[in-house]
């Protein structure tokens, strides 16, 4: 009984492997997969190639909106004076599954004609689209960035005034020194990695994934529902406010900053450096008063996870 067993299993198994060998030869000489399903040569080949390339001028324009559905948004600083967008794909796009470009009202919309059906939607492994934005030096007004399905990168220092980005399924990152009057950046579900963010007002979210930043200067909120925060502060305006639902915050303060402190969490502990009055002894709730004022608030609220602040 057990043997015949064995040789029923080991045949599954090779009628599996015969079929995944089967698609796999289909996906490699088949550029378009199996009606556009499993299409495997955009995993083997990670080459991408332009497929719509647009220059616009932006003298009287105050506000730039890109809205994409799947895409990887790469932002950089040019010292050209027009704006570019460059769309690649690892497929050939339909012209109707090429970026359009509304203008008016000192506004420009950068969108996607057609987010295509559910077969490419749900493509094994999906392929590549990467929407590269070449902002000028020169723009330092509103900017809008919003992708449902993909990563927003900036590659470049940049200054803006106001800023909202949004990452449905996908992570945000700059590298680089971000200065921006109004700041608003939330992810549902990835990262959100900050190299410097300069903001007066800022409010930063992520439903489903960790904050980092490494140098941050204004006030705001910074919230998360599950994932860790990791701040440096170089300096605070007036206030901030750090939550994390499930998960650790980390907070760093620059020393010669006068604070604040309230902190509280339901299911961790609290430690510092500083000198602490701990309300319970179990440090699951403290406050502090740091320096010789004018002091600033700084309040930090964990559920589920500890609380560090140190300088």
């Amino acid at each position: 009984m057990n043997r015949n067993l064995k040789i029923i299993r080991i045949a599954m198994w090779s009628l599996v492997a015969l079929g995944l060998t089967a698609i796999l030869i289909l996906g490699i000489t088949n550029s378009n997969g199996i009606n556009g399903v499993f299409n495997l040569t955009n995993i083997i080949d990670s080459n991408i190639a332009v497929q719509k390339d647009e220059k616009l001028e932006i003298k009287s324009v105050n506000k730039i909106i890109v809205d994409f559905s799947s895409s990887n948004i790469i932002v950089k600083v040019t010292d050209e004076d027009n704006m570019r967008i460059v769309q690649k794909s690892s497929k050939t796009l339909k012209d109707d599954e090429k970026f359009q470009v509304i203008q008016g009202n000192n506004q420009i919309t950068i969108e996607k004609r057609n987010f295509g059906n559910l077969s490419n939607t749900l493509s094994f492994g999906n392929f590549k689209e990467v929407i590269e934005i070449y902002l000028p030096k020169k723009y330092n007004s509103d900017l809008d960035i919003e992708t449902s399905s993909g990563d927003i990168n900036f590659d470049s220092d940049i200054i803006l005034s106001n800023a909202n980005f949004s990452a449905s399924s996908g992570d945000i990152v700059s590298k680089y020194n971000l200065q921006v009057k109004d700041f608003n950046i939330e992810t549902s579900s990835g990262d959100i990695s900050i190299e410097t963010l300069t903001a007066p007002t800022y409010k930063i979210k992520a439903t489903s994934g960790d904050i980092k930043i490494n140098s941050l200067t204004g006030s705001g909120k910074v919230d998360t529902s599950s994932g860790d925060i990791k701040i440096e502060y170089k300096d605070i305006e007036e206030y901030l406010e750090v939550t994390a639902t499930s998960g650790d915050v980390k907070l760093t303060i620059q020393k010669g900053i006068s604070f604040e402190f309230k902190g509280k969490c339901s299911s961790g502990d609290i430690n510092s450096n500083l000198d602490l009055n701990y309300k319970d002894e179990n440090h699951h709730e403290a406050t502090a008063k740091i320096g010789n004022g004018p002091y600033k608030k700084i309040t930090a609220n964990t559920s589920s996870g500890d609380i560090s602040i140190s300088n």
